[in-house]
């Protein structure tokens, strides 16, 4: 049971922390990263990344996430453990000041793409469906790049 525990760990640090690869469609990691998914494995896991401003006047929740590419997503943050180990927990809620901005990055807050639907390959995109207590639903369209 504990391998059963550190290999799924590893599984979804390794599909969350890893530095895109650069080439000639994807962002260099020196820039500023944001708006796009990582490719996948039907059935399997992936990472997405944005940056979300608040643009009201009141603080707004976000409440959930949706994808077309998945059965199931959540919003993830990433820590260590007091034994140094690194981990994810959900993020069930959200709240963002008004006027602030939302960052999901990797090695940091995410969205967590569980059971694929269909392999994500460089290139594709995705959509993302945020559902906020004040903003309503917002759709994102995010194009997947190639990782290392």
């Amino acid at each position: 049971m504990k391998n059963y525990l550190v290999v799924l760990i590893l599984s979804f640090t390794f599909a969350c922390g890893s530095k895109p690869e650069h080439t000639n469609t994807d962002i260099d990691s020196k820039d500023t990263i944001s708006d796009w998914a990582r490719p996948g494995a039907q059935k399997q896991m992936s990472g997405a990344y944005f940056i979300y401003k608040n643009p009201l006047n009141v603080a707004d929740t976000l409440l959930s996430v949706e994808s077309n590419a998945s059965m199931m997503a959540q919003i993830h943050e990433s820590y260590t453990t007091d034994d140094g180990l690194a981990s994810m927990r959900e993020m069930k809620q959200i709240i963002i000041a008004p006027n602030e901005t939302l960052v999901l990055q990797r090695g940091g807050t995410h969205l967590m793409l569980m059971e694929l639907k269909k392999d994500l390959a460089n290139g594709d995109s995705i959509n993302v469906q945020l559902t906020f207590t004040q903003a309503g639903k917002i759709d994102l369209s995010l194009p997947v790049l190639s990782s290392n």
